[in-house]
């Protein structure tokens, strides 16, 4: 009799082995899903840590060059205002402002962040200072220098204004900001023609 055994008293494979497939990679697909999320993670911390500016600052204008090329366009002086320590100008330019009175615009932002305008025109008109001010009313009167300025305020903006005028020429400087701000600009627009033996344009 053979002692070879039959078919049936062979050991049988367990289920898994016989024909059903088995899962590949299933430890790399977690694996990778994990490495995603620390990445995103990661990211974000530092999407949170790094400082973001509000706003985008302009950068500082050359002002002196501006009136330079600026003279032949205008009959006065335009001045350029001196003293304004931690103050950037931000634009400095000749326009045809409302009425078409030409104008020397210069704009700052100071230190604390507000921004202010320094108007100059000869000839200017009543449309052009109501333009300048944002229709701003009467507000009193204010001494700079023994020199007495006009006040005028917009309230619905929060809009102040003082404004002078001598000899045809008139100055107007204004900003979403308090007078004693507006005065430093007028003391210091009235420094800069004092150094060019001026005392107004």
């Amino acid at each position: 009799m053979s002692s070879t055994g039959s078919p049936t008293d062979r050991p049988s494979r367990p289920r898994a082995e016989q024909g059903v497939p088995r899962r590949r990679g299933g430890g790399s697909v977690s694996s990778m899903i994990i490495s995603m999320a620390l990445i995103i993670g990661a990211v974000l911390v530092i999407v949170l840590l790094v400082p973001r500016p509000n706003t985008i600052e302009q950068p500082a204008v050359d002002v002196a060059n501006a009136a330079e090329g600026a003279t032949s366009r205008l009959d006065f002086v335009p001045p350029v205002p001196v003293g304004l320590d931690g103050w950037t100008p931000t634009a400095a330019v000749v326009n045809r402002s409302t009425n078409d009175v030409v104008t020397w615009h210069v704009n700052y932002r100071t230190d604390s962040g507000e921004y202010l305008a320094l108007d100059v025109a000869r000839g200017a008109t009543a449309g052009w200072e109501r333009a300048l001010s944002a229709g701003g009313g009467p507000d009193g009167e204010q001494q700079i220098d023994g020199q007495t300025w006009e006040r005028l305020y917009q309230a619905d903006r929060g809009r102040s204004t003082l404004v002078r005028e001598a000899d045809g020429l008139t100055v107007l400087v204004s900003g979403e900001t308090g007078y004693p701000v507006l005065a430093e600009l007028v003391q210091a627009t009235e420094r800069a023609w004092s150094e060019q033996g001026r005392t107004w344009g």
